[in-house]
């Protein structure tokens, strides 16, 4: 008894349940309750530096390559934006067809309207911007000759500055503004038109049930393309008869 009464007053006196803290004294009873203090922890919230980016703008030559270049670009690239695959009816043959890009780009009617569209705004727009341009350029002509004359009061030369700089700084932001609206209705035609290329490609492979159907280009990285398993006919038959109907 002794020997066992030794060893219990060795044993540790206090133990952890349910976050509080049990005192016990030496024959076992509980003497106190103590709850566990959890230190609390700082909240660390994120901070965030915003950079400021210097805007830099070019009236000629801005949009004018890109207005072709970005429908070879977004539908030889293919579109990024992820697709729901749909489980085919019923297996397909492993065969493989092709479409050229190329003659979609040139040959789909709806691509034709939209490239005369935006460059028919592309004009209208370096058009109104240029003359801004020259009329800002034009004002600080005048205001160097009437400084460098003497004919302006400091008052006077100090209003004149501040003002050129606010034109300038309105001309910039308008002419951001004018390409940030243009990118994104391009971007939501070039979506359409992908949505319209891969639904077209679908309903044409209902003949074939081919397991592929790959895009290429002229001088691209596929080097030869067998034309009894080239669709870019039918797919353009079937786009065009889609886009007619929609008009």
């Amino acid at each position: 008894m002794e020997e066992n009464f030794e060893e219990k007053n060795e044993e540790i006196k206090e133990e952890v349940v349910e976050n509080q803290t049990t005192v016990v004294d030496e024959k076992g009873f509980v003497v106190e309750n103590k709850p566990v203090e959890t230190p609390n922890k700082e909240e660390v919230k994120p901070t965030c530096e915003n950079g400021c980016a210097k805007v830099h703008w070019i009236i000629e030559g801005v949009l004018a390559a890109a207005v072709i270049a970005l429908f070879i670009l977004h539908f030889a690239g293919g579109n990024k934006k992820a697709t729901v695959v749909q489980k085919p009816v019923e297996v397909g043959t492993g065969e493989v067809v092709f479409i050229n890009i190329d003659s979609v780009n040139e040959n789909y009617e709806m691509i034709k309207i939209l490239k005369d569209t935006l460059e028919a705004e592309q004009q209208k727009q370096e058009l109104v911007f240029a003359n801004r341009q020259k009329a800002l350029e034009n004002k600080a002509a005048n205001f160097e000759r009437n400084y460098s004359s003497g004919s302006l009061t400091p008052q006077q030369a100090q209003y004149a500055q501040q003002s050129l700089q606010e034109e300038s700084a309105r001309l910039q932001k308008d002419y951001s503004s004018f390409l940030e609206d243009f990118q994104a209705r391009y971007a939501a035609a070039l979506e359409q038109m992908a949505d319209s290329l891969n639904a077209a490609a679908r309903r044409v492979n209902a003949n074939y049930n081919a397991s592929y159907i790959f895009t290429y280009q002229n001088g691209g990285q596929l080097l030869y393309a067998d034309p009894a398993h080239d669709i870019t006919v039918e797919v353009l038959d079937e786009l065009n008869k889609s886009f007619k109907k929609k008009k």
